[in-house]
């Protein structure tokens, strides 16, 4: 009770609704708590077969629904699981409560719900509420075609799937059409799985403000739980007064995703392992892209979809300020994706390339021949010409902080040092390069770079780089 108290405190900033579950509350007193609340209130007392935690008999379960009606709650959440009788004597006497009628199932999403909606339909409940498992991010849209039909029969439901997969419905849901979504009161307080803390979903996702008419975009890669994509674009949308969304999909099979998902979204991130897969998807690819060989970006351009690469031209971005390429000496270390986006930005506009090979050689050998440039062992790196430096290895990243692919001692002031690897923001690499008088460009450049890119493809507005640097750096301090 305690804790109950002050977590009833700490959600008057965000809720519009709480939700008391009695059965995670040891020794409750209802009436304080409806007290404490001082908003309307949800009722729910769920036993372990629909995920609770309530172990006594159904009896005195759905007795304490009861009194919870008669204590005046607003609203009280019953399971179609609960037995007959039970569940028709709260349903018809309620008395000032509305019922919420709600339905699990923690395994899978079944392929047609329209007859589980139909069966809760002939119950005199106010709300209906529908919860699945994501198995596949393609189950979230059995849902919203679910709430379509809720919306033209006029009937109020809560829909939206559990799971890391159902996360984009938990955003999208009051979008959709659903009555409400939940949120968790902070990670960790999750009361059931893929919940996303109310604080996030209210002011990053802004979902009270999300109309049918928002764009949706989102990032779709496996794994995308890492992905501050979330955090950079919700935060830009709001600052140029977009109304748009963008959300995390994790996506496993694309080709399958992107034709079921199409008629929903305004755009899309790509991230590993689909940059090249989704290519095929593509009506149109930017010359960059197709040279490259892999689509981070896709954009509806009036003719079907459209496939960019902005992690080429946020590269180029980056080392701008710097002087430009043509002539300079380049040494690229790493040959996987990075690598091949920002060499061939590095080529095109002129300068001389060098690319390293650690273990994989024929890898290594491929993209040389494609960049047509010259190939040379990490042991060798002594013996290249060096002006600017481009890490696109993942050496440095966190937590491996004390890494670096480059000897300490072959750094000489002039040259331009440049770190794929943004987190942490400031890698030996460059803290190397700053002591031995180099100019130094961190990672957070080009990540920056390629979602201001992004941003500005989807909307044709210029992308406020300046606060989405702000909140990089923000996600990514140490104090963070």
């Amino acid at each position: 009770m305690d804790r109950a108290r002050k977590d009833l405190d700490a959600c008057q900033e965000l809720a519009d609704i709480i939700e008391l579950r009695l059965d995670l509350i040891e020794d409750f007193d209802l009436p304080a708590l409806l007290k404490l609340a001082g908003k309307p209130c949800i009722v729910t007392n769920r036993c372990k077969m629909d995920g609770g935690q309530f172990s006594g008999p159904e009896e005195k379960r759905v007795d304490i629904l009861r009194k919870a009606i008669d204590l005046g709650v607003d609203y009280i959440d019953i399971e179609t699981s609960t037995p007959g009788p039970l569940l028709k004597s709260i349903l018809e006497n309620k008395g000032t409560a509305k019922a919420i009628l709600s339905h699990h199932d923690f395994t899978r999403t079944p392929d047609d719900l329209n007859p589980l909606y139909d069966l809760m339909c002939q119950l005199p409940a106010d709300v209906l509420k529908i919860i699945t498992y994501a198995t596949d991010i393609n189950d979230n849209l059995m849902l919203f075609r679910l709430l379509a039909r809720a919306k033209k029969d006029e009937k109020q439901l809560i829909a939206f799937c559990m799971g890391e997969k159902g996360e984009v419905s938990r955003i999208l849901t009051v979008q959709q059409g659903g009555w409400l979504t939940f949120g968790s009161l902070e990670t960790g307080k999750e009361s059931a799985p893929g919940q996303i803390p109310a604080r996030i979903l209210k002011h990053i996702y802004r979902v009270n403000e999300l109309k049918l008419e928002s764009k949706v975009y989102g990032v779709i890669g496996d794994p995308v739980s890492k992905s501050m994509g979330y955090l950079i674009h919700n935060k830009a949308f709001q600052a140029a007064g977009l109304p748009h969304v963008y959300v995390p999909l994790l996506v496993q099979n694309v080709t399958r995703f992107f034709n079921a998902f199409e008629p929903y979204l305004g755009g899309l991130s790509v991230t590993m392992p689909h940059k090249e897969a989704i290519m095929k998807s593509m009506n149109r690819i930017d010359p960059a892209a197709e040279r490259i060989g892999a689509v981070n970006t896709v954009v509806p351009d009036g003719n079907g979809w459209a496939g960019y690469n902005t992690d080429y031209s946020g590269a180029l971005k980056a080392l701008e300020p710097h002087g430009p390429l043509k002539d300079k000496n380049v040494l690229i270390i790493g040959a996987g994706g990075t690598a091949k986006a920002i060499g061939q930005g590095v080529v095109d506009q002129g300068a001389i390339l060098t690319l390293t090979y650690n273990r994989n050689k024929e890898k290594a050998q491929a993209l040389a021949d494609q960049l047509q440039c010259k190939l040379i062992s990490i042991r060798d790196v002594d013996q290249a010409a060096v002006d600017i430096l481009i890490n696109c290895s993942p050496s440095g990243m966190a937590p491996n902080v004390n890494d670096t692919p480059f000897p300490a001692r072959l750094m000489k002031p002039g040259m331009v040092v440049f770190d794929s690897v943004y987190n942490p923001m400031e890698t030996r690499l460059l803290k190397d390069a700053q002591s031995a008088g180099c100019t130094t460009v961190s990672g957070v450049e080009l990540f920056v770079h390629q979602a201001a890119g992004q941003f500005e493809l989807w909307t044709g507005q210029p992308a406020p780089v300046d606060l989405m640097r702000q909140v990089v750096e923000e996600k990514l301090s140490p104090q963070e």
